[in-house]
């Protein structure tokens, strides 16, 4: 077996790097290179004292250290209880469930069935060497929640071993889709289409069962696209496709957008793929900087959601995935916005999404919450289960996906966990007709959790349940991990704002 299945527990420490463990939440936002992080704000600092202070409190009576506390489910459920006491109560946590080992085993317990597709995972190909990626993880020199240095970014933090390791090892994670981003520039491409493929064969070749699935990349107007086009379909088998209609998302000056909607450049394409019969089309929209609109003035029309009601319209026979629910996440922290929504119900792009299907009678249009639920869920815990709940309402709860952006944002733990927590105010379901999310368990979760995606990616009876990859040699691996004492590295690989 392949040294990084092992999880062994020395290497992965090193790579963990500080000795005294972050938060398990983090609390300042990051960036995964597709917009400008914005500096921590004096509520998210309030967040990260309430959160220190319970672990001072509570990891004695635990017999713990701070680091321990905070890399264990105590932790992550005092991370939820310090969120509720600065953004008022959003998260469903229990006092037990900070000191009390039964409560914290049962809800552990309660879950361990939960069946979690994420269909937006990311990590760089082994050979990666462009040095502009490092300069965007600067968050590895905060894996302590105050701030202080610990070491350089490396690019081990985002390669395949540590993915492994923070996806599968420490996360209720089953099942994922990895995926990659077009550039303009070949050397900053994470992965090749042929590189994914490699990869997918590899982890699931040592599981032994299906665990990782790819993407293909598309890129209409750009050299070569068509013959990557087919390349993809004649030799790599993506599951999916992926796309940016803004081009090149790590430049302001792309060269070559497009829209879904252009019937000369772009229909020929889809045509293709409904031969090939890989119809799911995952599209990137939203997740735009703040200065967008001055930075990026002929370039940010592509991000916006107006071009995909044709498409849905014109090709019933393809699904399109809309990642990140074309939020645009730093809004959630403009007074403007929030005052917009509290007085209306809607958010820009967002809600234009939801609109889709009542608007062009379409049923093949979905919302992929990568990014935009986990930083709204650290930011304003209030706006991020209202968007889960805009999402359900217009595009119905069968048409909204789990990811998480992983492993920009490290493990995905703590976003499973908020998920599993949050709920709407009954204030915004009273004004403005927003379902409940319900229980952490219950059918509308899970469904979001892992079966839509599942219906989606044609996953059998079987395979949509925990139990079938309970005996493969990942979960083997994964328990020998957990009974040496897993050791959660809480570190985050955006990049940050410095203040």
């Amino acid at each position: 077996m392949s040294d990084w299945f092992r999880a062994d527990k020395d290497a992965k420490g090193q790579l963990a790097g500080p000795r005294e463990a972050g938060l398990p939440i983090p609390t300042r936002i990051m960036s995964n290179g597709e917009y400008s992080p914005l500096p921590q704000t004096e509520d998210q600092r309030r967040v990260e004292a309430a959160l220190f202070d319970l672990a001072d409190r509570f990891a004695p009576r635990l017999d713990m250290n701070r680091r321990r506390f905070l890399q264990s489910s105590f932790g992550m459920a005092a991370a939820f209880g310090a969120l509720n006491s600065v953004f008022g109560t959003s998260y469903a946590v229990a006092q037990d469930e900070i000191a009390d080992t039964g409560a914290a085993a049962e809800w552990a317990a309660r879950h361990a069935g939960q069946f979690i597709f994420d269909g937006h995972l990311h990590f760089v190909h082994d050979a990666y060497d462009w040095p502009g990626i490092l300069g965007f993880r600067n968050a590895a020199r905060f894996m302590q929640a105050d701030g202080i240095p610990q070491r350089d970014p490396d690019f081990d933090d985002v390669k395949f071993e540590n993915f492994v390791k923070e996806v599968y090892f420490d996360s209720d994670t089953t099942v994922g889709i990895v995926s990659t981003a077009t550039s303009d520039d070949p050397a900053r491409r994470f992965l090749t289409n042929e590189q994914i493929a490699g990869d997918v064969a590899r982890l699931n070749s040592a599981a032994g069962s299906r665990r990782l699935m790819g993407h293909a990349a598309f890129h209409p107007g750009a050299d070569g696209w068509w013959d990557a086009l087919e390349e993809a379909i004649e030799v790599h088998r993506p599951i999916s496709w992926k796309g940016y209609t803004v081009g090149d998302p790590l430049s302001p000056t792309s060269i070559a957008p497009w829209r879904l909607d252009d019937e000369d450049l772009v229909y020929p394409a889809y045509e293709r793929m409904v031969e090939a019969g890989i119809t799911n089309v995952c599209i990137h929209k939203g997740l735009m900087p703040a200065d967008y609109a001055t930075r990026m003035p002929d370039l940010w029309p592509y991000a916006t959601v107006d071009d995909v009601g044709k498409a849905a319209q014109d090709w019933p026979q393809l699904n399109f995935i809309i990642y990140h629910a074309a939020m645009r996440p730093v809004v959630m922290f403009d007074p403007g916005f929030i005052a917009a929504f509290e007085e209306t119900g809607r958010m820009e792009w967002v809600s234009d999404l939801a609109d889709i299907p009542d608007r062009f009678g379409v049923s093949n249009v979905y919302a992929d919450v990568g990014t935009s639920f986990g930083q709204g869920a650290i930011t304003q815990p209030r706006l991020a289960a209202a968007m889960m709940s805009i999402l359900v309402k217009g595009l119905g709860g069968d048409h909204v996906l789990w990811g998480t952006d992983a492993v920009w944002w490290g493990s995905p733990q703590w976003q499973i966990e908020a998920f599993r927590r949050i709920e709407v105010a009954a204030d915004l379901q009273d004004r403005f007709g927003l379902p409940a999310l319900g229980a952490s368990d219950g059918e509308l979760k899970t469904r979001i959790f892992g079966l839509n995606s599942a219906d989606l990616y044609g996953f059998s009876g079987a395979e949509r349940t925990v139990a079938h990859y309970a005996d493969d040699r990942l979960s083997q691996h994964k328990a020998d991990y957990l009974r040496d004492g897993a050791d959660r590295s809480n570190a985050y690989y955006g990049f940050i704002t410095g203040e």
